[in-house]
């Protein structure tokens, strides 16, 4: 009888361990293959806890819509490491400025222990998100180095969103424009960034056409 019980208690844990490793298995499983890099739920998951932290969201408030935000995050983030091949490191400094930011945005952040908490609260430690935010200023370093020498704001186009944009805006304010002079520098910087936006945007297209993004899971398409 006792050799019966052993038995049986071992074939139970038999059942267990078994049902553990399968249900990692479907936990690090992969769901894409991206130019040969491959992307598993694991690192969905990450993202997506990232994201949510980063953006002060509840993790049961997020949906569909969000897992699939994350993932083309994630083929973004591998098309472009391949562009840079380590070009345009983050310095310390700006990590922990975008870190300090990051808390600054969450309830209680700048309070140590309630941080803590709020990193438990998602399952991020802090050197996962470190190395997340590294990963995320290097990317909009790139971008920018990459796209801003193409973009330019002519002195016509600010004269134009001086006169048909900026003062019918404030003269509706009840107030009067500041001079034109005054006003170009921050003009320009305005125009060229909404330029960089759009530029960004036809580029990532650009490279996720010519990009190998293969989907082994509907979860994500």
């Amino acid at each position: 009888m006792t050799g019966g019980r052993n038995l049986a208690r071992w074939a139970g844990l038999l059942m267990v361990l078994l049902t553990v490793m399968a249900e990692a298995e479907v936990v690090d499983r992969t769901i894409a293959i991206v130019n040969n890099h491959l992307v598993t739920w694991s690192d969905l998951d990450e993202q997506m806890r990232f994201e949510a932290l980063e953006n002060g969201r509840a993790l049961k408030d997020l949906g569909e819509a969000d897992r699939r935000t994350a993932f083309e995050h994630l083929v973004q983030y591998l098309i472009l490491r391949d562009q840079m091949q380590g070009t345009i490191p983050a310095n310390e400094s700006e990590v922990e400025a975008r870190i300090a930011a990051v808390r600054a945005g969450t309830k209680d952040g700048r309070m140590d222990q309630a941080w803590v908490a709020t990193l438990q609260r998602y399952g991020v430690s802090e050197a996962e998100l470190s190395d997340l935010v590294k990963n995320q200023i290097e990317i909009l370093k790139f971008t920018e180095f990459r796209v801003r020498p193409l973009v330019r704001a002519s002195r016509k186009e600010v004269e134009e969103y001086y006169t048909n944009t900026l003062v019918p805006q404030v003269m509706a304010q009840g107030q009067s424009p500041e001079p034109l002079e005054r006003m170009t520098p921050k003009i320009r910087e305005l125009l060229v960034e909404q330029k960089m936006n759009r530029e960004i945007e036809k580029w990532l297209e650009t490279l996720r056409k010519q990009s190998s993004v293969q989907l082994l899971w509907d979860g994500v398409r």
